[in-house]
């Protein structure tokens, strides 16, 4: 895969952070963006200083949705670049916070930034808070490629990914996973469009595997036959993974002959994309640890295009619904010398 992750803890659980209302040495609160305070607490980490830290995030974080608290958790985990581990020599003198507190808060910290972000409620979420939420991310989840792009004020895509079994809807797939563009100015303004009627996976009804199952519509087979078996496996793309696309054409199915505009992986990101694709080889519409799919290499022909309104038209492509597709080409043009968009791909928690 093109991605990168930050290895760390694998626990998931989060809790409610105790130090929102323990009495300890109040810390001034200057106004500072969010990601300003993520650095600060790093810093203040690698100084041994946790309990310091743990006060400071926290001061930040209160009053703050749960998508903007999580979102500093990555920018935090993104900034120290590794595990970090409370110091129990100093911790237990620590007048900022106890070390339930530090546990809690390094706990939180380093699950950020190794485990696939919650699918975020940004309903009520400013532009502003909404970018710090992506961009975290980016951050953890996304390539050097693509957190370059972003400080150099291009647009990145986010995709997040709900696991979905490829049969539903009568294997014509589902719209229920969400892509989000986001780029920020030289000058600070930011513009995030989010898109939440997408699907990043394939749908039955190209799965030769699935060919007679009795909830599948089955229409022809598409994908690589990987285990030889002289059946094509159905595939899509590996999350996470980052990958550079640039602007091409994809068939219109509802006008004969007629194309759309469509994003498809450069030369250059097939080339980087070893393990890229996951096959599907089992014949049961889902991959979990018991039915795993087999790695292939990323090809041109997993792009972005347009669905349709009652099918997803996806056989591994990552498909927007027709009533959001102009909002969405409109989307990643806010820098207009930009001609190739990194698209990262994760999966969320469930």
């Amino acid at each position: 895969m093109n991605g990168s992750a930050t290895t760390f803890a694998s626990s998931q659980t989060r809790s409610p952070n105790p130090l929102f209302g323990a009495n300890h040495t109040p810390l001034s609160r200057p106004i500072r963006t969010h990601q300003a305070v993520a650095q600060k607490v790093a810093k203040l980490f690698r100084q041994g200083r946790q309990g310091e830290a743990v006060a400071v995030l926290n001061n930040q974080k209160q009053a703050q949705p749960p998508a903007v608290q999580q979102a500093l958790d990555r920018m935090v985990s993104a900034a120290l670049q590794y595990s970090i581990s409370p110091d129990s020599t100093h911790n237990g003198l620590d007048r900022f916070a106890s070390p339930a507190e530090i546990g809690t808060a390094i706990r939180q910290i380093n699950e950020a930034g190794s485990q696939p972000p919650e699918m975020p409620d940004t309903s009520t979420l400013s532009d502003q808070q909404k970018f710090d939420v992506y961009a975290s991310i980016v951050q953890t989840r996304g390539d050097q490629a693509a957190q370059d792009d972003l400080a150099n004020g291009n647009s990145v895509i986010i995709g997040l990914r709900t696991e979905t079994n490829t049969l539903e809807n009568s294997g014509r797939g589902v719209y229920d996973d969400r892509i989000a563009v986001i780029s920020r100015d030289a000058n600070g303004t930011v513009h995030v469009e989010e898109f939440n009627q997408v699907s990043t996976e394939p749908s039955a009804q190209y799965d030769a595997n699935l060919t007679n199952h009795p909830d599948n519509r089955f229409r022809r087979a598409v994908g690589v036959d990987v285990t030889g078996d002289g059946i094509r496996d159905q595939g899509r793309l590996a999350a996470p993974q980052t990958i550079q696309m640039y602007e091409d054409t994809h068939r219109n199915p509802a006008s004969a002959g007629g194309t759309d505009f469509a994003l498809r992986p450069t030369p250059q990101a097939v080339t980087r994309g070893q393990a890229g694709v996951e096959r599907f080889t089992a014949g049961t519409g889902y991959v979990d640890s018991s039915n795993p799919a087999t790695s292939d290499d990323l090809n041109r022909t997993f792009k972005i295009h347009s669905g349709s309104r009652t099918n997803t038209d996806s056989a591994g492509c990552t498909t927007v619904h027709p009533n959001d597709y102009v909002r969405f080409e409109n989307s990643i043009r806010t820098h207009p010398g930009q001609t190739t968009w990194n698209y990262l791909l994760t999966e969320v928690s469930p």
